[in-house]
């Protein structure tokens, strides 16, 4: 049954990540590309820092451009993203990741060991993984 199966067998290990410094512009421009609802902001060494999601990209270039009269690239992905970002081990049970997404509403979980990002997984995902049992 699904409840036994470990995250590390379903996650994207290549998810889209940003540093720090990458402008809000650029950070949009590679969630339209790559079809994502956002991505993660590690540092070099891929220590996860935070995340932002499209909404995140929208809501501060929105408010830039059309309240405060700025041009958005000043915006830096440390200045947008979500800090305090749960993750989730790579032998995290699939049913228990799922669940926890649900409970607190949110649409993607890194994956994380010793430190380091090594992949991400999605509702998309999960969602797939669901209706492969049917």
């Amino acid at each position: 049954m699904a409840e036994s199966f470990r995250i590390k067998d379903f996650m994207n290990p290549n998810p889209v990540t940003v540093l720090p410094d990458t402008n809000i512009a650029d950070v949009a421009k590679l969630t339209l590309k790559n079809k994502i609802s956002g991505v993660l902001v590690v540092d070099n060494s891929m220590a996860l820092l935070g995340m932002i999601s499209e909404l995140d990209c929208l809501r501060v270039m929105s408010d830039s451009i059309y309240h405060d009269g700025r041009n958005t690239s000043s915006l830096r992905a440390q200045d947008v993203m979500t800090k305090e970002v749960t993750s989730v081990s790579p032998d995290a049970q699939l049913f228990d990741v799922m669940t926890s997404m649900l409970n607190q509403g949110q649409r993607r979980r890194p994956v994380v060991e010793k430190g380091k990002v090594i992949g991400q997984v999605t509702c998309r995902q999960l969602l797939k993984i669901i209706t492969s049992f049917s």
